[in-house]
């Protein structure tokens, strides 16, 4: 809608701080990286002996960019794929695997299928750009914890989810999707969609 007919989504609260949060955590893994260490919430999970923090530093800061990423252009779509990580581990083999941070107040943690899918995306440019893929990907949740209440400070706890990546079904999810941003027509409007149902009623 918005490329088509100028109606953008509503903004929502700014994730101010998530943001500082992923800055803290991007400024600190980078000072392990520098150091040649693996960070202390990755040292135990289960083959991070068999892994180290990408140390290509330049090339992690592209891949970081909102406006430049990492990214791939399809050939035959004509059309560019990217996404912007926050980190990257690269395995003993070559092969390299996504860090994603992630901060959150839930009593529980959960890997969403979006999450799921974010991962996938950035496995499937990685393979289509010639690295050599592991296979799999890691989330990094640091969880407010709650147990001593506030007391002037948020502390938090780091967990590690790892995830197996499936990147098969990338190319053609792309390509549904370039197909519709081409299109004159847009789709019908989800059940649940809360923008669609927006949009439908903002001049009413």
């Amino acid at each position: 809608m918005y490329k088509h007919q100028g109606i953008g989504r509503p903004q929502g609260y700014p994730y101010t701080l998530s943001i500082a949060v992923d800055q803290l955590l991007k400024a600190e893994f980078d000072g392990y990286r520098e150091r040649g260490e693996m960070h202390p919430v990755l040292v135990d999970h289960d083959g991070m002996s068999e892994a180290h923090l990408y140390p290509d530093h330049v090339q992690l800061q592209k891949w970081r960019n909102n406006f430049e990423g990492l990214k791939y252009h399809d050939e035959e779509l004509d059309a560019t794929l990217f996404g912007a990580v926050d980190d990257m581990l690269e395995f003993n083999d070559g092969s390299l695997a996504v860090i994603d941070y992630k901060s959150s107040g839930a009593k529980e943690i959960s890997v969403y299928d979006d999450y799921q899918m974010q991962m996938d995306t950035y496995t499937h440019i990685l393979d289509k750009s010639g690295y050599k893929i592991a296979g799999k990907a890691f989330f990094v949740f640091y969880q407010v914890d709650k147990t001593d209440g506030f007391r002037g400070r948020l502390p938090f706890r780091g967990i590690i989810r790892e995830v197996t990546t499936d990147p098969t079904y990338i190319h053609d999810l792309f390509a549904n999707a370039v197909q519709l941003a081409r299109s004159d027509t847009p789709p019908q409007s989800g059940a649940e969609c809360q923008h669609c149902a927006w949009a439908s009623h903002r001049n009413e």
